[in-house]
């Protein structure tokens, strides 16, 4: 699992279609109606420009949203896109760490996907044992 604070979008060697990992937090804010950039323009979109985020909210009720939301997105990447958590990873720490991100604002969604990245195992990702 990737810190927020030690940079997770250095994880991600760069915003490609060609990365699982960004290619599914894309695809998966998209339905659910958190951004509707085209995914080129998508990496570098901060948390406080995705539609949950809301700027008269109390931190504690923007931290409530994030929890919602990346309940939502560890249900589809497990449910829908049958990920599997990485070695050593459990779902609260998986969670915990979009939260983080998801609640500051500067974050980006480039940073959300190098989190979900390590966070995750996604299928087709090639390293199934």
């Amino acid at each position: 699992m990737t810190s927020p604070t030690s940079g997770p979008a250095d994880s991600v060697p760069s915003w490609s279609r060609n990365n699982l990992a960004c290619a599914t937090t894309w695809t998966t804010l998209l339905v659910l109606d958190q951004l509707s950039e085209a995914f080129a323009d998508s990496g570098a979109l901060r948390m406080d420009q995705l539609g949950f985020w809301n700027a008269a909210a109390s931190s504690d009720m923007r931290a409530l949203q994030a929890r919602s939301l990346a309940t939502m997105m560890d249900n589809m990447f497990r449910v829908i896109r049958h990920a599997t958590y990485e070695e050593g990873v459990t779902g609260v720490d998986a969670k915990r760490q979009m939260v983080a991100i998801l609640t500051d604002g500067a974050s980006t969604v480039r940073a959300l996907a190098a989190a979900n990245d390590g966070n995750y195992r996604f299928l087709g990702e090639g390293h199934e044992t």
